[in-house]
């Protein structure tokens, strides 16, 4: 895997973090540039590379993991030992075993919670941080993407209570209700549970995207066509991604979350560069948060994208993150 991933231009691997897990690693981009670890969203999501095509490819040593229990990380859909705090000592015990002394951040949506919480543990260890679709994890704020959305979305609400419903054989009467109800049939990993948890990724994705892009139109595998298996791999892969989001994220809400507050300990990165990007329409993670991060953080650069939402690859997001990476080299190589 090594030589190939070499001779791709790219390195990746496993790294042995404890507790049972390993998680998956990839880097890319010349060795002597400044580091740029993406940390992706969810809890629960995996590396997506196109996120490297908002940095300048010539400006950054770009760094992707997959977090514990999902991705290509083992085992896959592990609860145990799965907390934030692990996650910020997996991402420190990556940085000292691939060298880097040092490394900025690129965190979208959890990512951002994830990202924010390494800064204020290791501030030694950051350069600055490239940050999209702010999630500070306070208790209104996971409520406003369980249950208060519904005012916004009260059809894709709707039809995840039905989803929920379905499953458990009860319909939840609020965002608690939604965790405990969850919980079993996505623990399960059968057919139903792949069911809710298509249903769970469904509704964030709904919740996600003001400009939508046309799809694209794909022909129906005949019997017998060699890419039919394609497609089945495909539903396979998508299935998986659908489980270890959906279970992940029940699994920290319930769980896990609200972390220790954030604001209160910005002060301890609020010297390092920071650049913040956050659709006006974000409805998984409303607008608010990037304010209230920004007033934390005196030397922060906010861009409120109007006509944006939630996904990271909406126009204006992906422009003002461009910008948003150049400034923060800029503020790096000054």
């Amino acid at each position: 895997m090594e030589a190939e991933a070499a001779a791709a231009g790219f390195e990746d691997g496993m790294l042995d973090v404890g507790d049972g897990h390993a998680i998956y690693w990839r880097a890319q981009g010349p060795r002597d540039a400044p580091v740029m670890l993406v940390v992706h969203g969810g809890p629960g999501g995996a590396m997506n590379l196109k996120w490297a095509e908002v940095l300048d490819a010539s400006k950054w040593r770009i760094v992707f993991f997959d977090q514990r229990g999902c991705g290509k990380s083992t085992p896959f859909g592990r609860l145990e030992h799965n907390g934030i705090d692990a996650l910020v000592g997996d991402m420190d015990k990556l940085r000292v075993a691939l060298g880097i002394e040092k490394w900025a951040l690129f965190g979208g949506s959890w990512g951002t919670t994830l990202g924010l919480a390494y800064g204020v543990t290791h501030p030694g260890r950051c350069l600055g941080f490239l940050l999209r679709g702010v999630f500070l994890a306070r208790r209104d704020d996971i409520d406003w993407f369980l249950w208060d959305v519904r005012r916004v979305f009260p059809e894709a609400h709707r039809a995840f209570l039905d989803a929920i419903e379905a499953a458990s054989g009860q319909r939840p009467r609020n965002g608690t209700e939604i965790l405990a109800l969850t919980e079993t049939p996505l623990a399960r990993f059968d057919e139903a549970g792949t069911r809710l948890a298509r249903a769970w990724t469904a509704y964030e994705t709904t919740l996600s995207v003001v400009n939508k892009p046309a799809p694209e139109k794909k022909e129906e595998p005949k019997a017998g066509d060699p890419t039919s298996g394609e497609t089945r791999g495909e539903t396979r892969e998508a299935n998986a991604a659908a489980i270890s989001m959906a279970l992940l994220e029940r699994h920290y809400m319930a769980t896990e979350l609200p972390p220790e507050p954030l604001l209160p300990r910005i002060g301890r990165i609020a010297h390092l560069p920071c650049q913040i990007v956050h659709g006006r329409f974000d409805m998984v993670c409303t607008a608010d948060q990037a304010f209230d991060l920004a007033g934390c953080w005196p030397g922060a650069q906010l861009a409120i994208v109007d006509a944006a939402g939630h996904w990271t690859f909406e126009p204006g997001n992906v422009a003002a993150l461009r910008a948003g990476a150049n400034a923060l080299a800029k503020a790096l190589a000054g």
